[in-house]
């Protein structure tokens, strides 16, 4: 019962809802773009970067100060600037979501057993995306209230500790990393439902009706549904390769500093601080983590429509309908990934190197300093 009500909790039958929710506060659903929210929300963050910068600029002499203005900084240049990416490329994704809406309204499974096979993917959408939307209203408003809160814990009855402005200070700030733009909640949505679908469709491969009329047409529409994804994923891989590229950048040298940050502070003996850095620098490796088991979810489910088309009885068939295997084959031997930049292909095997560029950057770093 349990496991039921948690699934009705983080199941969104729709995909798309969350995703839509976030990107329109922005401006930026690709179905209805709004330009003046999207100005608004551009000049309010380019304005914040611009203070953040200024502090930059005042205190380029401190190396710490100008450690951590940069991990303050860094992830509202990269929000910023992968907003103005998806803006510019939003309009590729609309063939995605017409399909995924007339999957909605023609139904995402058949049977408990597809059900079942969809409904993971689904709900790490809608969680994904859930815990970005709070994130971006949480950690912000815990920031601000750090200095009360130091006020109030503090042991002295006459407290008169200044409140500082985040531009200066960046203790609590540091976990905003693990927030996501709309971008990347819309990217998570549409990968996780086109590796449901995947998974699908190679389920209905593997119990395909062997009957020599039915199969021809059957294996037909599976054929057409196979390109049809396929295509998909080569437009959802054009749309999201430059905002990953930048998003990857930034993963690597987020942690090549909040790295140097935290063997800075504990070498130090700032407790407290040490503490802070611990709990950025797991969040900046699980959202690493996430793009990059994201991506070895589509490769994966992609290059199982192989096998399925394998494991049918294709034997038991005359050659002329035994071909259509062939093609289906053919196709599943080159798997559908996300790219950053066109040469980065997200799997576990690129999340080792995200870890490794970070390290070798952080060497370098501790060596010039």
């Amino acid at each position: 019962m349990k496991a039921t009500r948690y699934t009705r909790l983080f199941y969104d039958e729709k995909v798309l809802t969350w995703s839509e929710r976030l990107l329109t506060l922005q401006g930026l659903w690709p179905e209805n773009g709004n330009d003046f929210r999207f100005f608004f929300y551009t000049v309010y963050v380019t304005v914040f970067i611009s203070l953040e910068l200024v502090g930059l600029a005042q205190n380029f002499h401190d190396l710490d100060k100008t450690l951590r203005n940069v991990t303050l900084s860094l992830p509202s240049i990269l929000i910023l600037l992968k907003a103005i990416m998806f803006r510019w490329q939003m309009h590729l994704v609309l063939p995605i979501l017409e399909i995924v809406r007339r999957d909605i309204s023609d139904g995402l499974y058949r049977t408990n057993n597809e059900r079942e096979r969809i409904v993971w993917y689904n709900m790490a959408a809608t969680m994904f995306t859930t815990s970005s939307a709070m994130s971006l209203f949480f950690v912000p408003t815990l920031f601000y209230s750090k200095p009360i809160l130091d006020c109030v814990l503090s042991s002295y009855n006459n407290c008169t500790l200044p409140y500082e402005l985040p531009a200066r200070v960046n203790h609590v700030y540091y976990v905003t990393d693990a927030r996501a733009t709309g971008a990347d909640s819309l990217l998570v949505t549409l990968t996780f439902y086109l590796c449901g679908q995947l998974s699908i469709l190679g389920n209905r491969l593997k119990n395909i009706n062997l009957t020599a009329g039915k199969y021809h047409y059957e294996m037909r529409l599976l054929l057409d549904r196979h390109a049809e994804l396929l295509g998909l994923a080569m437009i959802l891989k054009k749309a999201f390769s430059i905002l990953m590229f930048v998003q990857t950048l930034g993963l690597i040298c987020s942690l090549c500093v909040v790295a140097f940050q935290l063997l800075t502070t504990s070498e130090n003996g700032q407790d407290l601080n040490t503490v802070h850095f611990v709990l950025y620098s797991c969040a900046v490796v699980l959202l690493a983590f996430c793009y990059c088991f994201l991506g070895e979810c589509l490769i994966e489910e992609s290059s199982a429509i192989d096998l399925a088309c394998y494991f049918t009885n294709w034997y038991e068939l005359p050659a002329k309908e035994a071909r259509f295997v062939s093609f289906c084959i053919a196709r599943a031997r080159k798997p559908s990934y996300l790219t950053a930049g066109q040469f980065y292909v997200f799997s576990l095997e690129t999340f080792g190197v995200i870890i490794k560029a970070s390290m070798a950057y952080l060497s370098v770093l501790r060596t010039v300093t």
